[in-house]
């Protein structure tokens, strides 16, 4: 009788545990995280028309991963939550390239109206090579 009460228990699942330089996460989660963030880069470096700027993608989506990993290793998050947080940091890797590349386009421009002597780009010129770098 006691062995058929041990074999009516249920198996418990334990969910597979990495150790990176220390730091202990679950395995699955980390993979769904960061394949979510890889797999969302992908798709919006791909639809993004216009030029491709492999280096500034690859750059922007290794930081995002980046931090993906950290978030779900100090975090310990679940499954899901580790899908929304590649996802979502994924996304964010988008604004970062937007925000810099105006920022970076700012600063130009203000460096080339403070150069002396240095010859000025007709506004209108400027405004067609900004529409043909989108």
């Amino acid at each position: 009788m006691r062995e058929g009460a041990i074999a009516a228990v249920p198996s418990v699942s334990v969910p597979v545990i990495w150790s990176f330089m220390g730091y202990s996460f679950p395995a699955g989660s980390m993979i769904v995280g960061l394949l979510a963030c890889l797999m969302i880069r992908l798709f919006i470096t791909l639809d993004t028309p216009g030029p491709k700027r492999w280096l500034l993608d690859m750059i922007i989506t290794g930081i995002a991963m980046l931090v993906t990993a950290v978030w779900i290793a100090e975090q310990q998050v679940d499954l899901f939550a580790a899908l929304g947080t590649g996802g979502a940091l994924g996304a964010i890797g988008t604004g970062i390239i937007t925000f810099f590349k105006r920022r970076g386009q700012n600063a130009i421009d203000a460096l080339d109206a403070a150069l002396p002597g240095k010859s000025v780009v007709p506004a209108d010129m400027t405004a067609t090579l900004r529409e043909l770098d989108k």
